[in-house]
């Protein structure tokens, strides 16, 4: 406090803290709000309705509301972007594998997973180096970065014409790529409180769905009006025009990634919407970047919500409904075309239901139940192809239930966050160490479980049985992640509120205070022997004062 004499200050407010407090809290436009639940919602009936679609939509805060604002269209439609075109370039080798690769390149049925396994090599090598990275270094320089690096990889695929170079290329835009989930939703977290974040991660996540619906449609395009031009296969044409996609948006990561509020230089935020921003994720107790060091590794990797959530984490590692592409093949009914866009119907059914479910999980804070709903409807289509001796309507329909359930990624992390809330550099790790551990295991077990040569039916190797085998153990660790926390949370003196906000059980249910900072910081003034405090400095008094009376929390207002 520039200008005052912090100890005795200090000493005074040990003098006065309890008149303080009461002055404090007398003090013009201050209001009591029940913490433990949701509190009566004074908006207008209009705003009230259209937060319920979009919550930014509802506010009644001019400056939040511009905030918001800015915030999604720098970082949410940067990062869908960025995501949209990682999923397009991961899914365009298997579209391409069916739409001509095949026969040019000799390839054997096998060698279809092989593709996926060296991909998925790459990203287990640098999941966690690549993290690491971006805990020393800006994910404004990181992230771009590796885009370009992928960006030409991809652009190298069509001129290698033997099958081992494309499984190094596969391996390096693995590796370049593994950056890209972990990090956008450690950001996603760093800037949304939890009536916010459901929506945008599954929208995040969603983008997945897009580029599969896109790459299916793109290819069926690219092979119906490009084959063949310039002397140029079809499915070398997508590779080509993948890379053209991939490098604006790589350049515009440069500008958009906002970094973490105590350390952006996001162009688009006024230092108004800087300092907003910290309040915000001061208001909601979630904890700010830290140094990182060996010690606090060693910790990450000895709690228990990393390894409970990358268990639940892989839950799609073998969902047979990925290979309806495949048993259409088998039919020898279907053209390429149709072949590459009748799969993307699960994708369409995915799409849909990551916002649906993003609504409800941001309007009720449901998340462990939305995601468990998630898995059932995975299980089901699953189970209905393990039967497999059924009608083909049937078969169709199981090859698209697990579609309702594909948003279960987005559903999982917002969880995560919420969970993970006192560490940041944890719930930028924990999306690395899942990656790495769901890559580990699609790098094999696709290859053993459906292989190839055995689709569609996959019956030598049981392979439909093995996803429900899969399921059943990860649905039942859901709700034991769930109450765990809970016991883990009481042992610490917490309990979950209304917000999925831990706080002191001796101040679960009792009153939060929300004062008008100019009105407090006048009422200490008046106690502090005639000492000036800035409306600034009055901040960190006044939390010394409410932390003193053990007051549960303060919401400050300008």
């Amino acid at each position: 406090m520039d200008g005052i004499d912090r100890k005795s200050v200090d000493i005074e407010l040990e003098k006065q803290v309890s008149v303080s407090a009461g002055e404090v809290i007398s003090t013009a436009n201050s209001e009591i709000v029940d913490y433990s639940k949701k509190p009566k919602d004074t908006r207008p009936l209009r705003k009230r309705i259209a937060g319920i679609f979009w919550d930014n939509a509802g506010s009644t805060d001019p400056l939040e509301r511009a905030f918001i604002n800015r915030l999604d269209a720098g970082v949410l439609i940067y990062v869908t972007l960025s995501y949209f075109v990682k999923s397009v370039d991961q899914s365009s080798i298997y579209n391409a594998y069916v739409s001509g690769m095949k026969e040019d390149l000799a390839l054997n049925d096998n060698e279809y997973n092989l593709f996926g396994t060296f991909f998925n090599v790459g990203s287990i090598a640098m999941a966690i180096p690549m993290q690491m990275i971006t805990f020393k270094y800006r994910p404004s320089v990181v992230v771009p970065t590796c885009e370009l690096l992928w960006t030409l990889f991809t652009f190298m695929i069509p001129v290698t014409n033997n099958v081992k170079g494309i499984y190094a290329l596969r391996f390096l835009i693995g590796a370049a790529q593994t950056i890209c989930y972990p990090v956008f939703a450690m950001v996603i977290s760093s800037w949304y409180k939890p009536s916010e974040m459901a929506k945008r991660m599954l929208i995040y996540d969603g983008s997945w769905a897009i580029a599969s619906i896109c790459s299916g449609y793109i290819m069926a395009g690219i092979y119906a009006t490009m084959n063949g031009l310039q002397g140029v296969p079809a499915w070398k044409w997508m590779f080509y025009i993948n890379g053209i996609m991939s490098f604006p948006v790589a350049i515009l990561g440069f500008f958009s990634i906002p970094d973490f509020p105590n350390n952006t230089r996001a162009p688009y935020l006024t230092p108004e919407m800087r300092a907003l921003a910290l309040r915000r994720m001061e208001e909601i107790g979630r904890v700010g970047r830290q140094k990182m060091t060996l010690r606090r590794l060693l910790h990450f990797l000895a709690d228990w919500r990393l390894y409970a959530f990358s268990f639940a984490y892989s839950v799609y590692v073998l969902n047979g409904a990925g290979y309806m592409n495949l048993w259409l093949v088998s039919l020898e009914t279907y053209s390429v075309e149709m072949i590459n866009i009748l799969p993307t119907i699960s994708n369409v059914i995915g799409l849909v239901m990551a916002y649906v479910y993003g609504v409800i999980s941001d309007l009720y804070y449901c998340r462990w139940q939305l995601f468990l709903v998630a898995c059932l409807f995975i299980l089901t289509g699953n189970l209905m192809l393990a039967v497999w001796d059924i009608s083909f309507s049937a078969k169709f329909a199981a090859y698209l239930i697990p579609g309702f359930g594909t948003p279960f990624w987005g559903l999982l992390m917002t969880w995560a966050e919420d969970v993970i809330y006192d560490d940041a550099e944890l719930r930028g790790f924990f999306p690395a160490f899942a990656n790495a551990f769901y890559y580990a295991m699609g790098a094999w077990i696709p290859n053993v479980v459906f292989p190839t040569v055995d689709a569609p039916a996959f019956k030598p190797t049981h392979g439909y049985w093995a996803a429900v085998g899969v399921m059943i153990p990860i649905i039942m660790t859901i709700p034991l992640i769930y109450y765990v926390q809970k016991i883990q949370l009481r042992r610490r003196g917490l309990k979950l509120n209304y917000y999925n906000i831990p706080v002191p059980i001796e101040f679960y249910g009792q009153l939060r205070y929300s004062l008008n900072l100019d009105s407090a910081t006048k009422a200490l003034n008046k106690e502090l022997n005639g000492e000036k405090l800035e409306v600034e400095q009055g901040l960190e008094v006044i939390t010394k004062v409410f932390s003193a009376k053990k007051t549960p929390s303060v919401n400050f207002e300008y």
